[in-house]
């Protein structure tokens, strides 16, 4: 009877410890925290000292889809690549005012949210992951 409980016991372990590393790794609490205060604060920063969101340079946005990818910026200008459902990649140009995000149509007008999360009118949303 003891073996049964620890044999049950056990397997109870194993399926809350799968249940926990299956959770996406993402910071929590007070990391989580001072890290949207940080991108809030480079948010507003990079709108004072140019005009617009920086959506370049060295940061990884997630798509709609999952994939990562980069934007490329010059001053306000923004391009990125996408791929198409034959997995050919073709690139979209678009412009960056204060937090609006305009893309070439049928793009749908986008926000740039504090924690500089891409949120589209149609729902969509580009997170930035690093």
């Amino acid at each position: 009877m003891a073996r049964v409980l620890a044999v049950m016991l056990m397997a109870l372990a194993f399926v809350q410890g799968s249940a926990l590393d299956s959770e996406e790794d993402r910071p929590k609490g007070a990391r989580r925290r001072q890290m949207e205060r940080t991108r809030a604060a480079e948010l507003e920063a990079a709108i004072a000292k140019s005009g617009c969101a920086d959506l370049g340079g060295e940061k990884w946005f997630s798509d709609a889809h999952g994939e990562l990818f980069q934007v490329k910026q010059d001053k306000c200008s923004i391009s990125f690549q996408l791929k198409k459902k034959s997995g050919e990649m073709y690139e979209k140009k678009g412009v960056v005012r204060g937090t609006r995000v305009l893309v070439e149509p049928p793009f749908p007008e986008g926000q740039m949210l504090p924690n500089q999360t891409v949120m589209w009118e149609s729902g969509a949303r580009w997170e930035r992951k690093w």
